[in-house]
């Protein structure tokens, strides 16, 4: 069986490792950038079934980076996760509105990370 392709945006080392990590041991098959300009550039040569990004990030911001998904036509049907610390109600609201398939509060538990993830991978 093909292995589902993740694009996890992350600009703090820590995270992105312990993330990329976690999903490599769910059975993933995970690529890293971090930030919205690197992470537009590995589309060039990985294609995910689900992208997860931050928001607040050095280059391109998630809320950039969400802009140029949808509007090209080549990645505008994969599903975006925002997964922020920076989670207020107009960042949720902003960021559906540009296109996520989700919105995800950090910290949170890993259960609830991975539950967010099959259901949107599923759920396409």
């Amino acid at each position: 069986m093909k292995k589902l392709k993740i694009l996890l945006i992350e600009d703090t080392p820590d995270v992105l490792e312990g993330l990329l990590e976690l999903l490599e041991m769910e059975g993933y098959e995970m690529a890293g950038a971090t930030n919205g300009k690197d992470a537009l550039e590995k589309l060039q040569t990985f294609t995910p079934h689900l992208i997860i990004t931050d928001l607040r990030m050095p280059e391109m911001d998630g809320f950039t980076f969400l802009r140029n998904v949808k509007s090209n036509p080549v990645h505008n049907t994969i599903p975006v996760l925002v997964f922020s610390a920076n989670a207020t109600p107009e960042n949720e609201d902003k960021s559906l509105h540009l296109g996520a398939a989700g919105f995800l509060k950090k910290p949170c538990n890993t259960d609830r990370l991975l539950e967010h993830i099959q259901t949107l991978l599923h759920h396409r």
